[in-house]
């Protein structure tokens, strides 16, 4: 069955199929859903399995390693849950103990960031685990059920991570294709505890101290196991393709296949970089280009990789790297690359460049990869480059010069003429044609735009409509303005999840967010999208007045808030906008999206799809009545009525003042 869901909720449909026995867990952003989800299943009966709740990723890593001495065992953790959990999961390793541990993947800090990039997985990348990176949802679930076969073949009998990107993988809703529980039960076998902890008749212990003479042996069978693990993931991988028609290697190559420039990456960022290598193949003055993805992280392949590099004739290989080097030559991924080729290449090594990306949530975006082919283009060309890593998205420190006023000085004394030795080639950057239809929708934390998106996203699903949807969560109060984004295919045959950042329509649940000082909600959008406002207050003609919009936009209202209150929803106004985006967008049919939502919709039930009937009926870009809500908080009201220009700090002060003399 196909469904829409997000990347946390994938993994844990993948350990409910393969049918995990104990789960102990400890929560932290941004995997905590994934460890909600399988509590809930086992809560309802719906898993059959045993969830503890224990007090930290440390103990969470001691307990799913003593499960799975006997039973099929996981858990899921991020960031510095998983190095609080290295201490004990080398345990595993050493102990030949299958399990998975699902890893959304998160900065480490510090300072402080709970948003994505690689470091957490790189910090773990010598404790003798099976890495595997994930570029979406779908590959999460399937990552999974494939980790067991792996980790449990007699060959192996290791402990694998299966890592997605924070939030644009753990929470990015998209359809993924759900296997039957007969199809993944005659996938994958049943646990087979060889050394069971729970067997009297025979008893054996575990982590016995060694001396030196035996430690250096058991170490290196370890290594070996390891290695064993390459083979079996391609083995597993292509098994699993027969099966379910998707099929898995240790790495993907998309693009010419004798490609002279090469994109090196892991994970979630592939998608983007995927929609770029369509966009530029085959264009006047492009090389031939590809995207190398590596999959199986460790243990790496490298030889396989290095042989693919050679048969292509590449000459230059840029490698992006969401994660630090922490003073060593290169990040990890660029390391093992440069490793590999040297090994396996020699004299014949292609030129290598490391690019850093994407720390703490920043974006990775369809034009970034623009300037990385443009890069790996100079180089190729025998341009002068930087043998340490580059920045990416950073003006002060560009990798292709645009701005020579905003580089920093000092960087310009050492780098200058590399940069001015690096050309912009007009041909890599040609605009990325918008084909699909992108949504962005406004609002404030707590007014539910997220959830509303999420539903409009599984109606779409249901309807076999490509659509996904990719909130922004953080560190933001109840009430600060926050965006969701949701992309849905037009026609095309390439399933993307890269947005444009050009939408076709922008909601604004708030209209006090028209007039914030702050935010250009319609900055981005296109000269003849549409506006959809929830306002009583403002008439369309004085919305386009206040965004500038042009002759061509279309905005449209709907008095959503009124509406809420009308139907005893209080401030929950989201189903009302809700059904309002399917009146503005007909690209998800209104009559079968109620057939979901009457299945789905949230408590109170008929009042909410009531709100979303007449959010479809009742918008309009004509002028309304004005109506006087009474506001349900006063002090909240007055707060988001205020404007900076109505006082100054510096009158504040003033009435202060005045307040204490007299």
């Amino acid at each position: 069955m196909r469904l829409s869901m997000a990347g946390n909720t994938a993994a844990a449909w993948g350990f409910r199929l393969s049918r995990v026995q104990c789960y102990p867990y400890y929560p932290i952003t941004p995997s905590t859903t994934c460890s909600e989800q399988i509590a809930a299943w086992v809560g309802n009966g719906d898993m059959d399995g045993v969830v503890i709740n224990v007090e930290s990723e440390h103990s969470a890593a001691s307990a799913v390693i003593a499960a799975a001495k006997s039973v099929r065992a996981a858990t899921a953790t991020s960031s510095k849950g998983l190095l609080y959990m290295v201490e004990v999961l080398e345990n595993g390793s050493g102990s030949s103990l299958p399990f998975t541990i699902f890893v959304g993947n998160r900065a480490t800090g510090a300072p402080i960031n709970i948003w994505g990039d690689n470091q957490d997985a790189y910090a773990v990348r010598d404790s003798g685990l099976i890495q595997i990176f994930a570029a979406n949802a779908q590959e999460a679930l399937d990552a999974v059920i494939q980790s067991y076969r792996i980790g449990e073949d007699l060959t192996v009998r290791q402990p694998v991570l299966v890592n997605l990107r924070g939030f644009t993988g753990t929470h990015t809703y998209e359809p993924v294709d759900v296997p039957s529980a007969a199809d993944v039960d005659s996938f994958l076998p049943s646990y087979l505890p060889l050394e069971p902890l729970f067997s009297p008749d025979q008893p054996v212990t575990y982590n016995a101290m060694l001396a030196a003479y035996y430690y250096r042996r058991h170490k290196r069978n370890q290594t070996a196991a390891l290695r064993n693990a390459s083979c079996v993931t391609e083995n597993v991988g292509r098994q699993f393709g027969e099966k379910f028609g998707r099929s898995y290697g240790k790495f993907d190559w998309i693009g010419d296949a004798d490609a002279d420039l090469v994109v090196a990456l892991v994970g979630e960022s592939f998608g983007a970089a995927e929609t770029i290598v369509s966009h530029l193949q085959g264009r006047k003055g492009v090389g031939k280009i590809a995207v190398l993805r590596v999959r199986l992280f460790n243990p790496f392949p490298a030889q396989e990789i290095a042989t693919r590099i050679y048969k292509a004739n590449t000459k230059a290989v840029v490698v992006l790297d969401e994660g630090l080097p922490h003073g060593d030559v290169f990040p990890p991924l660029a390391l093992r690359m440069a490793a590999a080729l040297q090994a396996h290449l020699g004299t014949q090594t292609p030129r290598l460049a490391s690019v850093i990306g994407g720390l703490g949530g920043s974006d990775i975006r369809p034009d970034h990869f623009q300037t990385l082919f443009n890069l790996a283009a100079n180089i190729a060309d025998g341009r002068p480059y930087r043998r340490e890593p580059y920045w990416l998205d950073i003006d002060e420190d560009p990798i292709l010069l645009t701005d020579e006023k905003k580089v920093d000085q000092k960087l310009w004394k050492r780098y200058g003429d590399v940069w001015k030795a690096q050309p912009i080639l007009d041909a890599y950057h040609k605009p990325l044609p918008s084909t699909n239809y992108e949504v962005r929708i406004y609002g404030r934390a707590g007014q539910g735009a997220i959830t509303s998106a999420v539903f409009f996203t599984g109606a779409g699903v249901e309807q076999n409509l490509w659509v996904v949807t990719k909130p922004t969560f953080g560190s933001e109060r109840r009430g600060a303005v926050v965006h969701t984004d949701t992309l849905i295919e037009q026609g095309a045959s390439n399933k993307t999840r890269a947005f444009t950042a050009r939408q076709d329509l922008v909601c604004i649940y708030d209209d006090t967010i028209l007039t914030s000082p702050t935010h250009a909600p319609t900055r981005d959008l296109k000269p003849d999208g549409t506006v959809l406002v929830n306002s009583s207050r403002y008439s369309p003609a004085r919305i386009r007045q206040l965004l500038g919009l042009g002759p061509k936009a279309s905005v449209f209202i709907v008095p959503a808030s009124r509406i809420a209150h009308e139907l005893q929803l209080g401030s929950f106004f989201n189903m009302v906008m809700l059904g309002a985006m399917h009146c503005v967008c007909p690209l998800v049919d209104f009559g079968a999206a109620m057939t979901y939502y009457e299945k789905n919709a949230p408590r109170p039930k008929e009042a909410n799809l009531e709100a979303i009937r007449r959010g479809y009926q009742e918008t309009t870009d004509k002028e309304l009545p004005a109506v006087e809500l009474p506001a349900v908080d006063a002090r909240a009201e007055e707060y988001f009525r205020w404007r900076p220009e109505e006082e100054s700090l510096e009158e504040e002060m003033l009435r202060s003042l005045e307040t204490l003399r007299g």
